[in-house]
């Protein structure tokens, strides 16, 4: 574990706010990042993290609504 572990960031533009977080509750640190419109979260370990700078924009881009819906 590296690095500063407290404190919350908030990151916003037109389009959407997210806060972000690191959560020490478990084994290793994880990245909490919260949807302030939606209350959602996901949690990313460093594994996770180090899986998204491998993404393409376009698998990316599937997540980038920030109001999706539900499934049928």
């Amino acid at each position: 574990m590296t690095g500063r572990m407290d404190g919350e960031w908030i990151i916003a533009n037109e389009f959407s706010q997210v806060r972000l977080t690191v959560d020490t509750n478990g084994n290793d640190p994880r990245l909490c990042i919260e949807d302030l419109a939606t209350e959602r979260r996901i949690y990313l370990d460093a594994f996770g993290l180090a899986g998204l700078t491998t993404a393409t924009p376009e698998e990316l881009a599937r997540y980038m609504d920030p109001n999706p819906r539900s499934e049928p």
